[in-house]
């Protein structure tokens, strides 16, 4: 089976290259990925999917076999933006393919794996046509870089799939990755008494009220302690406004807004309480809240989350993890795991839902959002194998 399937792959070579080649030359920016989905579901359906079509949310679904164990390949398929500061060597959209390697925005976060899953699914329905004894969905998610997690969130409950185990698409090095840091955003609000600037003693500042708060955030940081294998969690002051009355007067308002990485044994619940301490340390009448996330995708569908994005891992001896490492020994002749430093949209399947989860996909995750994103061809042509053989190992191991 593995030899014909890899035989297989190998012969999709300049499919696999070309169709790559022409994900990156989609522009699809987070809430404008109407032409990619449209142009992967039309691929879908060329190479024999049994099902394509882009859901109520916009997400391109592909569908392939129709037996009891449900699997889900996901890539999302929006990128972050272009600046006009940064120096790429080819641009960005030309998909300029040299010295077996490509170039562009989507080469690494996370265009590549959309394509071998396509080319994956493509040679398991000439091998096997409707014989296959699992459901493959691979899902083309949008808008994950603004609502991380919300694309398969929505997918699970809204469009009635839920998978058995999820294979995510984001850079790995072609390693096997098996959890992340949770994230979340919080604020904290204080307020005042406004008063004239020439009569600041009969205000309350509400900025001098946040001053303690601040420093106590900045101790927090340097004592929180690390947990194998994600490390440790940070907390970070991303961003601090005032109101008053005039740029004369005591300002009668300040709120913090804060990135918190959870690592292992951080949540939710332990997160704000620490920040309450701060508070009460202080005596300090303030308001701790989580915001919400809210946009509208391109088919004008609006969404609304909680900015809580719990973490999750795996232990190496857990199924999914160990189907992923005898995939990889076979595909690329060498296995190792390890975890994003970065959130996914595996804050949906494994920490909201609890379903087992991996990733593998060539490139690493450090050249994501940069100008320097590049691909090298032969490692996703590797990635591909894995992708075409995980779902046997998965089931064999069940």
């Amino acid at each position: 089976m593995k030899s014909e399937l890899f035989k297989k792959v190998d012969a999709e070579k300049g499919n696999l290259f070309s169709l790559i080649q022409r994900l990156i030359q989609i522009k699809s920016y987070s809430g404008d990925e109407k032409e990619i989905v449209e142009y992967i579901v039309l691929r879908m359906k060329e190479f024999g999917f049994d099902e394509a079509y882009h859901d109520g949310f916009g997400n391109a679904i592909g569908k392939i076999g129709n037996g009891p164990i449900k699997i889900m390949y996901d890539a999302h398929i929006d990128t972050v933006k272009v600046t006009e500061t940064e120096n790429w060597i080819h641009p960005p959209f030309e998909g300029k393919i040299e010295n077996g390697k490509l170039y562009g925005r989507g080469a690494v976060d996370e265009k590549p794996a959309m394509a071998g899953f396509m080319i994956a699914c493509k040679v398991l329905k000439e091998i096997y046509g409707d014989d296959l004894p699992f459901t493959l969905y691979v899902v083309g998610s949008v808008l994950e870089e603004d609502a991380d997690g919300y694309p398969l969130f929505h997918i699970i409950q809204n469009e009635g799939i839920r998978p058995d185990f999820v294979v995510l698409g984001e850079p790995t090095d072609l390693k096997v990755y098996r959890g992340q840091r949770g994230r979340m955003e919080l604020k904290i609000t204080t307020t005042g008494k406004s008063a004239h600037g020439a009569h600041n003693h009969k205000g309350i500042n509400a900025i001098y009220k946040m001053q303690p708060v601040l420093e106590e955030i900045e101790k927090l940081d340097r004592r929180l302690k690390p947990k194998q294998p994600l490390g440790k969690g940070s907390i970070t002051v991303s961003q601090i406004i005032s109101k008053a009355p005039s740029l004369c007067s005591v300002s009668d308002y300040c709120q913090i807004h804060l990135d918190r990485r959870m690592t292992i044994g951080e949540n939710k619940t332990t997160v704000v309480k620490e920040l309450k301490e701060i508070l009460k340390k202080y005596k300090i009448d303030a308001k701790v809240s989580i915001p919400n996330v809210e946009g509208l995708s391109w088919k004008g569908r609006k969404f609304c989350q909680e900015a809580y994005f719990p973490t999750w891992v795996y232990d190496e001896k857990h199924s999914i993890v160990d189907a992923a490492m005898k995939t990889s020994k076979a595909a690329i002749g060498k296995a190792k795991s390890g975890v994003w430093s970065f959130s996914t949209n595996g804050v949906a399947t494994a920490g909201h839902f609890g379903i087992p989860t991996i990733g593998f996909a060539p490139s690493d995750e450090g050249l994501s959002h940069s100008s320097k994103e590049v691909l090298v061809l032969n490692d996703l042509l590797k990635a591909t194998k894995f992708y075409s053989l995980f779902p046997f190992n998965i089931l064999s191991g069940k």
